[in-house]
């Protein structure tokens, strides 16, 4: 399969080159530096003819830049687009409108395997899915993850009930196996998007290594314009550990998995999703109608679960 990756040089990028050039597929990494592209390709520029172009011989588009541009998505031609981003509007966008080949959405750590997560608990309707992500504040976070982050600051955003919600607030304590209870806040991650319909209510939230890293990410949260440049030149120490929990707080039954190094997450996520949706059709795919949960062993991710 000739994938091509866009923003093949980031953080998450370049492990998704290396993964899936290891796995035998026809890598073609598209982007503005010569020196790390094979196709050297303006994604910013207003005129797509060039990009549209670069991709045209491709299978898949993967799009790791960081950009939500849905002319990225809408001139890939006869290309699935696959993206990794986290922002809800955008993915409801491109979902909304996709192009000729077809999109692949909600793939990586968050969304992705969280989504999985919490549409394997909530499985009938009144199901309430609390789904809690730890980012380790040590780890080496890509420009677009920061970015990301940033945007959280003093941002609200409507969950799957209807209610509008300022992110990194309302805190509460979600606990799976010993050692994993910890204080989240409320994050505008769109897994109730997709797990979240036919009555099932999914409520996502955020929470850094320690508890101090935390409360500096809720700090900077109400002031954002002294927050978001804080935010882009301070790297806590601290450990690269990432987890995910979700719990139903109707069964109490829970789900939790963790590793080391996001983005080295989010790429295996996005390559296994890649890899189980190339022979499909549809036009809109999200990792829940490709992956399975018990299939993600093979990928070295375990998941636990519990009451």
């Amino acid at each position: 399969m000739r994938v091509a990756v866009l923003g093949a040089n980031g953080a998450v990028g370049t492990r998704i080159v290396t993964k899936l050039d290891e796995r035998g597929h026809d890598v073609v990494r598209v982007g503005r530096n010569r020196a790390g592209a094979d196709r050297v390709v303006d994604l910013g520029a207003a005129d797509t003819s060039a990009y549209a172009a670069a991709v045209a011989d491709a299978d898949m588009v993967v799009n790791a830049s960081g950009l939500e541009n849905l002319a990225l998505a809408q001139q890939a031609g006869n290309a699935r687009f696959v993206d990794i981003s986290a922002s809800s509007g955008y993915l409801e966008k491109i979902a909304a409108a996709p192009a000729a080949g077809g999109v692949l959405a909600f793939v990586g750590l968050a969304p992705g395997l969280s989504t999985l997560m919490a549409s394997e608990l909530a499985a009938e309707a009144g199901d309430h899915v609390d789904v809690g992500l730890t980012l380790g504040e040590g780890d080496e976070h890509g420009r677009a993850a920061v970015e990301w982050t940033v945007g959280l600051l003093g941002a609200t955003f409507v969950d799957g009930s209807g209610q509008s919600i300022r992110n990194l607030t309302r805190p509460r304590t979600l606990g799976g196996p010993v050692g994993s209870r910890k204080r989240f806040v409320r994050a505008d991650f769109p897994d109730h998007v997709v797990a979240g319909d036919d009555g099932r209510l999914v409520e996502n939230y955020l929470a850094l290594g320690s508890g101090a890293a935390t409360l500096s990410l809720r700090m900077a949260n109400l002031f954002p314009a002294v927050g978001g440049p804080l935010l882009r030149r301070v790297h806590l120490p601290g450990s690269d550990e990432w987890s995910v929990l979700a719990r139903n707080r109707t069964t109490g039954r829970w789900l939790h998995t963790s590793g080391h190094n996001q983005s080295e997450a989010t790429a295996t996520m996005t390559v296994a999703a890649v890899e189980a949706a190339e022979n499909r059709i549809d036009p809109v795919l999200f990792t829940t109608d490709v992956l399975e949960i018990h299939g993600l062993a093979h990928w070295d991710i375990h998941i636990r679960s519990g009451r």
